[in-house]
């Protein structure tokens, strides 16, 4: 059983709406130290799937570096603050998608998304796993297994089991610390494999909150 931390107990949708409304277009926060990492890693993408793209710096990072990105998040108002964001930045090669995981709407909008791309597609989702429920991660992992083809990866970036007593930036977001040898588990059943994997502190640090998370390279087979 994952470690569940459920702050306050309040729905998770209404509270990303109101965490992301009234954020105003233009202002794109630097990318993610993961995301600079992952662009090396796969130079050659026809297209990035980003899911849980949240106000969208990690998205706008890729499509500055000339990927085609499509960003899929669950909350219409980071959908739309990104979509202002993206008016403002004159990129073409962005779009943004409304979408929950747990959802017949996800994996028609994940399986449109591949099926209308030729070429090799990543999934890219930092700081997401350790977002979802249980049943939501199950749903997570069956949608890509659906939709994806051999030889498309998943990029991981999640707070793991050790990171659970450490200091927190922002305290009252949904955190599920995760297990890394039960996501390789659960990734095997779905028909992933393991390419690259590392966990540890340093690698996601911001302000006094350093986490330890665990990182992963998918492929599908």
């Amino acid at each position: 059983m994952l470690h569940d931390n459920r702050v306050g107990g309040r729905d998770k949708g209404r509270y990303w709406n109101e965490f992301y409304a009234g954020r105003p277009g233009g202002k794109i926060d630097p990318p993610s130290q993961f995301a600079a990492f992952v662009l090396q890693e796969a130079p050659d993408l026809s297209l990035m799937i980003e899911v849980g793209s949240g106000g969208g710096r990690d998205s706008f990072f890729f499509a500055r570096h000339g990927v085609t990105v499509a960003a899929i998040d669950g909350s219409i108002s980071a959908v739309q603050a990104c979509e202002r964001s993206r008016a403002d930045s004159g990129l073409a090669n962005v779009t943004f998608h409304c979408a929950s995981v747990g959802t017949s709407q996800f994996h028609e909008v994940i399986s449109a998304l591949r099926s209308a791309t030729d070429g090799p597609v990543m999934v890219y989702a930092r700081f997401f796993l350790h977002a979802l429920t249980d049943d939501e991660e199950d749903d997570f992992f069956s949608g890509l297994a659906e939709a994806l083809e051999i030889g498309d990866l998943v990029a991981f970036e999640y707070r793991t089991v050790r990171d659970a007593s450490g200091a927190k930036v922002t305290p009252d977001h949904y955190r599920r610390f995760v297990d890394p040898a039960q996501v390789f588990v659960k990734a095997g059943s779905h028909g992933f494999v393991v390419d690259y994997a590392v966990e540890g502190y340093g690698l996601a640090k911001f302000k006094q909150d350093d986490a330890y998370v665990a990182r992963c390279i998918l492929r599908k087979i």
